[in-house]
């Protein structure tokens, strides 16, 4: 189930991801602090927090989706514009796992079944099944600053 919404109304779903409270705890956190880029833990290695800076690119054919078996992505915008491109696993094509070498991430081919656009506030959760091709510009290249939690499953 993907959730697309303002972390403002996370509670809304904290039935479904209880895990979305311990989240909405730390952005509130991070916008009193404005905590350094790196990780962080927030329930040891089941729930943490990846402080990323970066420039949005324009879409490139050498630009891959991703996607994770043990981990529910959280992406949370706390600056700038973002745009995300979702398919799902069944729709793309794999290029590449890296699940063997002990990491949590395989790349795709294949086109986007939706467009999410994230500005400051709002959050994607995305599940294992869910194909994500992050860090897009929506319509120019711009910084942003977002955290990406992850959720152990």
């Amino acid at each position: 189930m993907i959730i697309f919404d303002k972390m403002s109304n996370a509670s809304l779903y904290y039935d479904s991801h209880k895990d979305l409270e311990l989240i909405s705890n730390f952005v509130e956190k991070f916008n009193e602090t404005n905590l350094d880029d790196g990780t962080y833990e927030l329930d040891g290695k089941r729930v943490f927090a990846m402080i990323q800076s970066f420039r949005t690119k324009q879409q490139t054919s050498e630009m891959m989706f991703e996607a994770h078996k043990d981990y529910i992505d959280v992406q949370y915008i706390a600056q700038g514009i973002e745009k995300i491109r979702f398919a799902n696993l069944s729709d793309v094509n794999l290029v590449q796992e890296q699940y063997s070498k002990g990491k949590d991430i395989a790349f795709y081919e294949g086109d986007a079944k939706l467009d999410f656009v994230l500005e400051k506030g709002t959050f994607l959760l995305l599940e294992p099944e869910d194909a994500h091709l992050p860090g897009l510009s929506a319509e120019k290249d711009c910084f942003v600053r977002k955290i990406v939690f992850k959720i152990h499953v």
